[in-house]
């Protein structure tokens, strides 16, 4: 029996791509990696079997592989040694025999494109760690999840004012990405390929307004601003100037057109088409 292990398994990425591994394989295939087990405990109350390492620890990754024939690998959060981190968890399943990974990379039109410091960097260079690993991977490369919209626009029912442009995105949310990745992981293929999934279209802010704007029933309006004036309204609302700059970098990216690429494989693996954008907002300001 092959299993499946799925890291970061408590949180919301990771956490989704179990529950939906659940309604596709038998519980006995599927484990979950988690750093702290005393947050575990609705994996476990579930059945799933949970087993704890750190990314940063090899030998503990090392004893977690043990017996796995599948990996997702959900991308370590920015800010820290990614790099590092993705280099033991690939480590450590060659050493253990692990025969897929599967990496959640940043979907980007061209690398040039997408500079953001703390992601960026640091995906391209495991996508290169993996294309030499001798493994079979998988990466999948993700748009901005639909449900981070509210932290990157604020407030948005009451308008926004953002250094986007007219950069379009590509939207989707966690949970759509999840079951096509379950699709994935539970099938056999996809040995060294690269998917973008995303729900099919792109959307420019302009447009996000006016679902905006239809959805709540009062206009709401989107005013491109600089980076500058972008920062410093987050830093006298409060933000650490580095989560500002952090934030206005991936705007910098939308308005340079890094992620203005609709990609079909998510609307083939799921079997029907994504939600799309007023569902989307929806789920993210309303509900």
């Amino acid at each position: 029996m092959s299993k499946i292990l799925v890291t970061g398994a408590t949180g919301q990425l990771g956490g989704a791509v179990i529950d939906a591994l659940l309604s596709r394989v038998d519980i006995a295939r599927v484990v979950a990696l988690v750093r702290d087990e005393l947050k575990a405990g609705d994996l476990i109350a579930k059945g799933v079997e949970v087993r704890v390492a750190d990314y940063f620890d090899p030998s503990a990754l090392r004893s977690a592989f043990a017996d796995i024939d599948t990996i997702y690998l959900v991308s370590a959060v920015a800010f820290t040694d990614r790099l590092a981190q993705h280099r033991n968890v690939i480590s450590a399943a060659r050493q253990t025999g692990v025969r897929r990974l599967f990496y959640t990379s940043i979907q980007r039109v061209d690398d040039a494109l997408a500079p953001i410091d703390g992601v960026t960097d640091s995906d391209i260079a495991t996508e290169h760690l993996l294309r030499a690993s001798g493994l079979s991977y998988t990466i999948l490369k993700h748009p901005l999840y639909a449900e981070e919209l509210p932290k990157f626009l604020g407030a948005a029912l009451q308008g926004f004012a953002v250094p986007a442009g007219e950069g379009r995105i590509a939207l989707t949310s966690r949970k759509e990405l999840a079951e096509g990745a379950a699709v994935l992981l539970s099938g056999d293929g996809h040995a060294n390929l690269e998917y973008t999934l995303n729900a099919g279209q792109t959307y420019s802010f302009q447009e996000l307004a006016d679902a905006l704007s239809r959805l709540s029933g009062h206009q709401v309006r989107y005013a491109d601003v600089t980076a500058e004036a972008f920062i410093d309204a987050r830093i006298t609302a409060g933000w650490p100037p580095a989560a500002a700059r952090f934030v206005e970098a991936w705007f910098h990216a939308m308005k340079q057109g890094a992620f203005d690429e609709a990609s079909p494989s998510l609307e083939r693996l799921l079997g029907r088409k994504p939600k799309g954008l007023e569902e989307i907002l929806q789920d993210a300001f309303l509900s």
